[in-house]
């Protein structure tokens, strides 16, 4: 009676192991909410470089390109989990590449109001040291 239990525990420990590297596996089939994802994610990532965001962050813009090649090479082998990530990698590469452009399209901004309060400054020094307005 021993050894029928015993057997069994064995052969259910195998059903367990099997169904969980069965379960694991996720190279199987990359699933249909991923497939959505990175075609949306690529589709920004192309339009991207045609943004100002390609202009003003070109480094950030590669690295999306490269998660966006890595997602479609996982596509192709049917690997779920890096497609997955790495069109996740690519949608915040593009969350940053925009806030870089805004970034620096904002401290330009903020470059040329500088010059222009400085520019100001001097001219109001002049006018109330009494020299005149030039």
């Amino acid at each position: 009676m021993r050894k029928f239990w015993k057997v069994l525990l064995v052969m259910l420990f195998h059903c367990i192991c099997a169904a969980t590297l069965f379960a694991s596996d996720e190279s199987g089939a990359v699933q249909p909410a991923t497939t959505e994802k990175y075609q949306k994610v690529r589709l920004q990532v192309e339009t991207l470089a045609k943004m100002p965001a390609g202009k003003s962050a070109p480094e950030v813009v590669e690295q999306a390109r490269k998660s966006i090649a890595t997602a479609q090479e996982g596509l192709k082998r049917g690997n779920d989990k890096i497609t997955r990530d790495y069109a996740e990698m690519a949608a915040l590469q593009v969350i940053l590449a925009n806030a870089l452009a805004e970034e620096r399209d904002a401290a330009t901004a903020a470059e040329s109001a500088r010059k222009m309060l400085s520019a100001h400054e001097s001219r109001l020094a002049a006018i109330l040291s009494g020299k005149g307005d030039k």
